[in-house]
């Protein structure tokens, strides 16, 4: 499957293998001039022949030298640039999952996945799978060379390859399953370790970083026993390796060397007094070159290991179904959107969707909600703790699938678009929500407008009017104009002035429905004043759904729904629900204390 990623960069793949017979041919043909030395030249102190020899030998070793350069460069170069390519489309991918993936999987594991594991599975291919088609050239040229000097030595030298066949496919299988179990234990410790550096302040505000340290050396423990046993089989199969290599060499001197004496050996007649000591050369340098890629392949083996049980991982994340993304050819079908919604019998739990069945032990969050928002109308929506608010804002932003019953966007002609239907991507554009937490990127303060919109970014005008509207623009040319860096999470400004942002992001894009996510639950009553001007300003031409606390941001909605426990308990304007002295009463003239 990794095919599909190195396929564009084939000719540098190419390029590299094209030079492996001339690299295997330069290296076998070294013990054959040196062969030729000692039985021949040396013999007949033949100088001219040695010095002869000796240039052979030092153009071969010279030519190795210039191919096995390039070699290694064209093949790395295939590595990075297939690596360059993997990590694009894991990003690519992680954007377009949905919401509920990113509640079951930590931040810590997806980093995890698009950076060590690719780095494992860019070592590999560099390192491991490019140079181990090197090696299986060279040992089938050297084999070859053998063969034809003599077929009873080389039989003689690999009596042993059984049990080495049988000893690498087992340790093969062993070390994928332990380093997947280093893979998953380094991911849970990174994903341990970004949460709690995410929330470094609230553990040290409640001197908790004794109770963070002991669990993160705990999940270290983890790790360390994977990577022991792991380290134990390589450094197992390595060492067979190697015993096995002198082993062949020192089986080879004890029966050829009765031979080479002319003495009647265990070869037999045929190899005796056919031996000689510049042949018996030959074959031990055969023999040790042979065993050089063999015994490098158990090393190089570990490697492939770890980025086979990578790519699983990263093939678990990529396998992960995506939501429907928009075809740019096809008609919008929300053209015709001026904000009506229409919902019916909405029931929704987080625990749907999550399976293929629909049946999950998550509580239900709503329970049959019955409503309707006309074009241009303000709803606002209250309740407790736990009611379903921000559950309703997130069904209506298609952040959540899963849901039962039915959710309509209402054309002007009447027609009623199912919600679960359309891609989300058009349902985003025309329907946004401020939510609860603002996230500022740290970037500069026209991007946090923007997010890199080229329609945005090339025409500053439409930032500095969504600014100007949202009654930011003062404060952002005080620090600077748009290119004021706002600094990590918005470091570099007040809550109030991060929710004005937040706004300018709204106004910016003109959505033909808003929805504000509890948007002034965390500013003093000062700034409430202006971002409760600016609310005044987006609401304009446009349907409004409003989930908060204070008062000051429903009163005056044409519509409250009052949910409790996940179902609607009152529904009316403010004077109508407190003419009921209901719930919404109550919650009115505690001033929404119990309240987030």
């Amino acid at each position: 499957r990794f095919w599909e990623f190195a396929r564009p960069h084939r000719r540098w793949l190419f390029a590299g293998l094209a030079v492996i017979p001339l690299v295997a041919a330069m290296t076998t043909i070294r013990p054959l001039l040196f062969k030729e030395a000692v039985d021949v030249a040396i013999p007949a102190e033949d100088g001219g022949s040695l010095r002869r020899l000796a240039m052979l030998f030092l153009a071969a070793v010279v030519i190795e030298f210039v191919a096995t350069a390039g070699q290694v460069y064209a093949l790395q170069r295939a590595g990075h640039l297939a690596i360059y390519d993997l990590r694009t489309a894991i990003f690519r991918h992680v954007l377009c999952l949905p919401a509920r993936f990113f509640d079951k999987h930590p931040l810590g594991s997806l980093l995890s996945r698009s950076t060590s594991d690719v780095e494992a599975l860019g070592e590999t291919l560099s390192f491991g799978v490019f140079t181990i088609l090197t090696d299986v050239v060279m040992i089938g040229a050297i084999l070859s060379s053998m063969f034809v000097l003599s077929w009873q030595l080389t039989l003689l030298s690999l009596s042993l390859s059984p049990l080495l066949f049988v000893l690498v496919r087992w340790f093969s299988s062993a070390l994928r399953s332990l380093q997947l179990e280093v893979r998953r234990a380094q991911g849970v410790q990174s994903g341990y370790l970004t949460e709690q550096l995410s929330g470094v302040g609230v553990v040290q505000l409640y001197g908790r970083e004794e109770h963070a340290l002991r669990s993160y050396e705990a999940l270290g423990d983890r790790y360390l026993r994977a990577t022991k046993l792991a380290n134990i089989f390589d450094s197992l199969l390595y060492s067979i390796m190697d015993g096995i290599s002198a082993f062949c060499v020192a089986l080879l001197l004890f029966f050829a060397t009765p031979a080479l004496l002319d003495d009647q050996s265990w070869l037999g007649s045929a190899t005796a007094g056919a031996l000689t000591l510049g042949l018996l050369f030959a074959f031990v340098d055969y023999l040790q070159r042979v065993f050089v890629p063999i015994r490098e392949f158990s090393a190089k083996l570990a490697t492939i290991q770890r980025a086979a049980a990578s790519l699983e991982r990263i093939y678990g994340l990529l396998d992960t179904p995506c939501e429907l993304r928009v075809d740019p050819k096809a008609p919008d079908p929300l053209a015709g959107w001026k904000g009506a919604l229409r919902v019916r019998d909405l029931r929704f739990s987080y625990g749907w969707g999550a399976r293929a069945d629909g049946q999950d032990e998550a509580p239900v969050i709503l329970r049959g909600l019955d409503f309707e928002v006309k074009a241009g109308e303000v709803v606002a929506v209250v309740g407790r703790t736990g009611s379903g608010k921000t559950s309703l804002g997130r069904i209506l932003t298609r952040m959540y699938d899963g849901y039962r019953g039915s959710v309509q966007l209402i054309l002007d002609d009447g027609t009623g678009l199912e919600l679960r239907e359309l891609e989300p991507d058009r349902v985003r554009r025309r329907l946004l929500m401020v939510q609860q937490d603002v996230f500022l990127f740290d970037a500069s303060a026209g991007f946090n407008v923007t997010l890199g919109e080229p329609d945005l970014e090339d025409d500053p005008s439409r930032v500095h009017e969504a600014l100007e509207t949202v009654q930011a623009s003062a404060f952002v040319r005080e620090r600077g104009g748009l290119q004021t860096p706002v600094g990590e999470r918005g470091a570099n400004f007040s809550v109030g002035e991060t929710q004005l942002l937040a706004f300018a992001r709204v106004a910016a894009r003109e959505p033909t429905m808003l929805i504000l996510d509890e948007a002034t639950a965390s500013v003093d009553s000062l700034t409430e004043q202006r971002v409760q001007q600016a609310i005044e300003r987006l609401l304009e031409g446009r349907s409004v759904l409003v989930i908060a606390h204070r008062l000051s941001t429903v009163r005056h909605a044409d519509k409250i729904i009052v949910l409790a426990d996940g179902e609607i308990a009152e529904m009316g304007d403010h004077e109508a629900l407190m003419a009921q002295d209901g719930l919404y009463a109550d919650l009115y003239r505690s001033g929404f204390a119990e309240e987030e």
